[in-house]
């Protein structure tokens, strides 16, 4: 395995998740009407009926040095089942030949295009959380972020609430914030009448130095849609978009998730 310069790892530390470097102590913000909606609608979604979603994962992506970046796709199908067994992942036995194709294939030719195999790598609890579990952070991100105003909006054409957030500088986690010299963190989340999350919109961004001389710098946008299901929230569509670069290295990652209510007679 290759390993990476301490920006770059500091970087993909910054971009893992919505709120990866946030700290847990809770932020003191007024309250507004919609944002105790939310909370009151959060917790009545709570997971509590089993669900199987049917999961499209698709990456897009290119890192390396600036003269010489490797570009990789991939493409992953799967289903995520949740029940109170705990949460699983079904690989179709399609996929797990797929895979096994992909590995043999690169035995020979190492540059050969992977598809399965490069997707599986990036689709893993980072990912898969947001999906199934929307309501558990959506709830750490109110507790992380600070509360800015709340305004009448529109979401797909019918009336909504939109309430805005964002994380001070001072809340990144202290193992990296001496690295980091400037940082924005916005954080966009619209609502129905009684609460509800429809969409929520988060835009990030930051520059800063290691070892004096290495400069870095970031910027990352991550898109979700949820949906109701019954008594529980699920997301149905996640994009992320994220590039950092520094020296001569820099990466750009663009994910794409899609998720369905499974079919309970599929297999």
């Amino acid at each position: 395995m290759t390993l990476k310069p301490l920006w770059i790892l500091l970087a993909i530390n910054l971009l893992l998740s919505p709120v990866p470097l946030a700290v847990a102590q809770p932020a003191l913000q007024a309250e507004s009407p919609g944002l105790v909606e939310l909370r009151r609608s959060l917790q009545q979604l709570r997971r509590s009926e089993p669900i199987a979603l049917d999961v499209q994962f698709k990456l897009f992506g290119r890192s390396g040095e600036d003269k010489d970046l490797q570009e990789r796709e991939g493409l992953l199908q799967l289903r995520l089942e949740d029940s109170a067994a705990g949460l699983r992942m079904a690989y179709a036995p399609a996929l797990i030949a797929q895979l096994r194709d992909e590995e043999m294939a690169k035995t020979i030719d190492e540059d050969v295009k992977n598809s399965a195999l490069n997707a599986i790598g990036q689709f893993d609890y980072w990912e898969w959380r947001e999906l199934v579990y929307p309501v558990d952070q959506l709830e750490l991100m109110l507790a992380r972020y600070r509360f800015l105003d709340e305004a009448v909006s529109s979401y797909e054409g019918k009336p909504a609430r939109l309430l805005r957030f964002s994380l001070p500088k001072e809340k990144i986690d202290k193992r990296y914030r001496k690295y980091v010299k400037k940082y924005r963190n916005r954080l966009l989340l619209w609502i129905d009448e009684q609460g509800v999350p429809l969409a929520s919109e988060l835009q990030e961004s930051g520059t800063g130095r290691v070892f004096i001389v290495i400069g870095f710098k970031f910027k990352n946008a991550v898109q979700m849609e949820y949906q109701q299901v019954g008594d529980r929230l699920i997301t149905r569509r996640r994009e992320v978009k994220d590039e950092s670069e520094g020296a001569t290295m820099q990466s750009e990652r663009h994910f794409i998730s899609l998720v369905s209510v499974a079919d309970e007679g599929g297999n």
